[in-house]
């Protein structure tokens, strides 16, 4: 069964975001009204790790490979248990 984010995830909706830029380089700053209730907690800060992760070894990705970490990441709950072909390990930028 099918549902919308509006009805399915209503403490996901609330949220204020913010784009700030310095020195060429952009933040995305994201508030949530509903940080204080654990589940939503645990959801962005799994978020927030993922992204710095991304962030950091992204130089040594080609642009197919970054996107091949974002889709396998945000498309794990639907690949029933099968695990994508693992990504090298790489070091931090």
């Amino acid at each position: 069964m099918h549902r919308e984010a509006i009805t399915s995830r209503p403490l996901l909706m609330a949220g204020v975001a913010r784009a700030t830029q310095h020195a060429g380089r952009t933040t995305l700053s994201i508030t949530s009204q509903h940080a204080h209730h654990p589940g939503i907690r645990e959801a962005l800060a799994d978020v927030s790790d993922f992204l710095d992760e991304l962030r950091r070894t992204a130089p040594q990705l080609t642009t197919v490979e970054r996107w091949c970490r974002i889709l396998a990441r945000a498309l794990s709950p639907y690949l029933f248990c099968r695990t994508p072909k693992p990504l090298p390990n790489l070091l931090p930028a």
